[in-house]
């Protein structure tokens, strides 16, 4: 089997993320306007190209499921469907607003240190507590596959890690400053976000070739 299709699949959706980070530079930082194109807009084109990216690994997961008769990856679509859902209906602010609201009298704007709102924290502790539960889910699928997916999904473990450091760590400090600095860390975050969940679309498709032959 060759995979050149996936790899090139890689390459392309790798040379849109990183246009819509480029062009997200050019909108911050120069008198160029792209808003439509910036990362770290709300429901604009580079945030619609990740629900895609979702889609896709869940639409695979789909396929993988039913080819291999294996729970697991029936399990495994819960991950990129939240992550789908909480871009799309932007849960962790909803959420984070209640917890925040929860644990602080005032106003949940109202800051702590520097630019750092309750709002933040009640998001932090809000995302802290969803990535443990689908952490939980992904060990659990881990650990009731045989030791061909078991390589793959240890793949996709790491990249999913490198997704979370974005969208939990750098999401978290990037409030703590403001300007130029504010700014880069929106780009880094999103982009970040972006380019991670690119390797893992690619690795899945690559994963249901490698499943077609062995079937065949």
């Amino acid at each position: 089997m060759n995979f050149k299709k996936s790899n090139s699949f890689l390459f392309f959706i790798l040379f849109i993320d990183i246009l819509f980070i480029l062009l997200s530079i050019l909108d911050y930082f120069s008198d160029f306007k792209f808003g439509y194109f910036n990362v770290a807009h709300e429901n604009k084109f580079a945030e619609q190209f990740q629900y895609l990216k979702f889609l896709v690994i869940a639409t695979i997961s789909f396929l993988l499921a039913i080819k291999k008769r294996s729970s697991q990856f029936l399990v495994l679509m819960i991950i990129p469907i939240y992550l789908l859902g909480d871009d799309a209906i932007q849960l962790h602010e909803r959420f984070g607003t209640a917890l925040a609201s929860f644990l602080y009298e005032g106003n949940h704007n109202d800051t702590l240190i520097s630019n750092f709102r309750y709002q933040d924290i009640g998001e932090i502790l809000y995302m802290s507590l969803i990535s443990i539960f689908l952490f939980v889910t992904f060990l659990i699928c881990l650990k009731s596959s045989d030791s061909f997916e078991r390589y793959f999904l240890k793949k996709i473990l790491k990249l999913f890690i490198i997704f979370g450091i974005f969208a939990l760590f750098i999401d978290s400090i990037h409030q703590l400053f403001h300007g130029f600095m504010y700014d880069l860390l929106d780009v880094i975050e999103d982009g970040g976000e972006m380019i991670s969940i690119s390797f893992i679309t690619a690795y899945f498709l690559k994963f249901l070739q490698i499943t077609k032959k062995n079937i065949i």
